[in-house]
This record gives C-alpha cells, structure tokens and sequence, in this order.
C-alpha cells in the first residue's frame, strides 16, 4: 500500500521540483495508498489514542458535552459533530453513553479517509469527508481529538542568510529534505526562530479554524491535541506499530507523520475569526475535573467486593481496566494532551474548565488508589466495564 504513495510523491517533485511538506504529507496519509487510507488505530493498529484506552474517556468528555448542552438552552436533537472520527470507537462510546441519558442526539462525522468513513457508516451517524460538508451549527458542539497534528504543515528554517522552507525532494530515487527560500506568506505566519532553529507552520489546522468559524453559528468545540500552551510544540516525528520513527521521509504511506502543535496559536486564530478562546489545560487536570477519581474510587470498591465475593477473575479485569484508565491522567502518558475550548461570543466558560484552570499549576495528581477527591458533575458516573 505504502509503495503507491511513494510512487506519487515521485511523480510530483519529478513534475513540479520538490514538494512541500504539507503536499508530502496529503499525499502520504491521506492520498491514494495513503497511511490513513484504511484506519491504523486501535490495540491491532499502529498507535491508539484515548479512546481506546478505556470507555471512562468518552464517558467524561460526555459529560463536559452536557454541561455545554445545558449552557445552550438544552437543544433536542443536540447536534454533536466529530471531526476526523476514524473508526467511530469515539463516536460509539458517546452515542450509547447518550442513548443511556435519553439525550436525542444528531452526531455528525468528517473523516477524510475512505476506510474509517465505511466503518462510521455502520453507525447512526451522518458522514462526510470534509468540514466544509456541514450545514451551520446553531446550536451545537464540534470535537477534535488528536487530529491537529496530523493535518498537513509546512517546515521553516532559520539560516544566518534568512529564512528557508523545508521541502521534500529527490535525490536519485531517495526521498530527501530540500531547502528553498521561504515564500512571503510562509514568512509571514512563520514563528520567530534563532539561526539553525525549525519549526512547524500549521497551514491546515489554521485552515480548520476558519472552516470552525464559518460553520459554527452558536455552540462550542473542543479540540484536543499533543503540543504547547504558546511556543515550541514538538518536532516532526512518525509512528509505524507503536513505535516512533525520525526519518519520515523512508516508505511513506506506511508510517504516520505529526508534530505537536502550539494551541495557543490555533486559539489565536480562533479569535481572529470570531470564536472566543476559553481556555488550555492538560487532558489530566480536564479528567479529574469531569470526575476521574471518582470513578477511579468506584472502580477500587468495585473490585475490592469482588475479591470478597470470591469473583477473582472479575475483580482482575476491573484492575486491569482501571490501570489502563490510569494513563489518560498521567502527565508522562496521555494526560499530556492539551484540551483547548472554544465558544461563539456570548456563552459562558463551563464548570469543569474553571476547575482545571484554578487547578493548573498544582502539582501532579495523586495516585488513583489513595484518598480521592469527589469533584464531578451531577450528571450520572461513567458505565464501568
């Protein structure tokens, strides 16, 4: 599959001279024989992502999503629209969390892969391919996890003579980085950089944004991503079977390439196209404040009965399970997501944000088997599997 991919890229920079980067990585994730042409996440897939880490992720973001339904006159149906949805493992969990609250929802997918649309059309979803399909929210929420990243970008380099785009040429038959004078527009969105410094310019993510500005009238979107609060957000890097990569450019359609991205940034050109940012904060310190440690309490009960009962085997999936929970609110695993909330002009900042900002620079949380706090909202606890 990644063979084709290749053959594209090839074809291109021997028509038009090298490539950007962004053009490299349309091609290599989402073009024919693309990375993301059938879906890679998942326990079988290359990587996974919160979601499929444990229902309890989608059970808290759920709530977060009824606070904001409550805040927008409680909407029926309460439109909800995913943006890269992938398998639907999000969508599912949501959908039945939902079902189970008897909130009538109207969930919306985008997904530019061909693969994950046909398994989203298994479920009571509607699917398009790309945000500019959606009919104006008013009311309504988007979500975006971990899709930023891998949207297209370019690459800048500062050298002592100015500044350089980081392209993709050939060498042979080789795929290899070509430096070309940047370009006035590049230049212009480009962060400032000290001599020999990259970074990533994020011309598909911006482009998203004012694709969200357009399309959402009244409502909220969350997006959430690996990156920075304002600043330097990660070098580009890929992933093939769980594994990280550093040379992006070997067999491309067979890895995925991402770089994390400044939020700040992305909250800044959210307000240039009308939203209003309402705040960053680690995917840790925004799980706890939805409740995460009052389910982890649950949980530890849970599986302490069942120990009493003599029901060992249920009592070890119950601590298998709250162990993988356990990730999602490590700051070294995926607690390190940054969730960044948007709004239209006029809605106010959810409960669940206060609480993670006022709590942002505290230290680490504890340990999910001591003494838990019971902040949460009054909504229902996650289902527990």
């Amino acid at each position: 599959m990644s063979e084709e991919a290749a053959a594209r890229i090839r074809e291109a920079i021997r028509e038009h001279g090298p490539i950007t980067f962004a053009e490299f990585m349309e091609r290599a994730l989402y073009g024919p024989g693309g990375f993301y042409e059938t879906p890679p996440v998942g326990a079988e897939g290359h990587f996974v992502t919160s979601p499929h880490v444990h229902p309890v992720f989608a059970d808290l973001v759920r709530f977060a999503l009824l606070e904001a339904r409550e805040a927008l006159g409680r909407p029926d149906p309460f439109r909800v629209v995913e943006l890269g949805a992938g398998d639907g493992t999000f969508a599912r969990e949501l959908l039945f969390g939902f079902e189970a609250g008897e909130v009538r929802v109207g969930y919306s997918a985008v997904e530019v892969s061909a693969g994950a649309r046909d398994r989203l059309r298994e479920l009571p979803v509607r699917v398009l391919e790309t945000v500019e399909e959606l009919e104006p929210l008013e009311p309504g929420v988007v979500l975006a996890n971990e899709l930023l990243d891998n949207l297209p970008f370019r690459r800048v380099r500062r050298r002592e003579d100015g500044l350089v785009e980081v392209r993709v040429g050939l060498d042979d038959d080789r795929l290899v980085e070509v430096e070309t004078p940047s370009d006035v527009e590049l230049s212009t969105l480009a962060p400032g950089l000290e001599p020999a410094e990259e970074a990533t310019v994020p011309v598909a993510a911006l482009a998203l944004v004012d694709a969200l500005g357009r399309a959402l009238r009244r409502g909220y979107a969350l997006l959430v991503d690996y990156g920075s609060a304002g600043g330097p957000a990660g070098e580009v890097h890929g992933y093939r079977k769980q594994g990280v990569l550093e040379d992006v450019l070997e067999d491309p359609g067979s890895a995925d390439v991402t770089a994390g991205v400044d939020l700040a940034w992305i909250a800044r050109r959210a307000e240039e196209v009308g939203l209003v940012a309402l705040g960053i904060v680690r995917q840790w310190r925004a799980l706890l404040a939805l409740g995460y440690e009052r389910w982890a309490a649950g949980e530890l009960e849970r599986q302490a009965s069942l120990l009493s009962e003599r029901r060992g085997l249920e009592a070890v999936r119950a601590w298998e399970g709250r162990s993988r929970a356990s990730l999602l609110v490590d700051p070294a695993a995926l607690g390190r997501l940054r969730w960044l909330l948007l709004s239209t002009p006029g809605l106010p900042r959810p409960a669940w944000l206060e609480a993670a900002l006022e709590a942002e620079t505290e230290d680490p949380p504890p340990d999910p088997d001591a003494e838990l706090q019971t902040f949460g909202p009054s909504t229902g606890s996650p289902r527990r599997r």
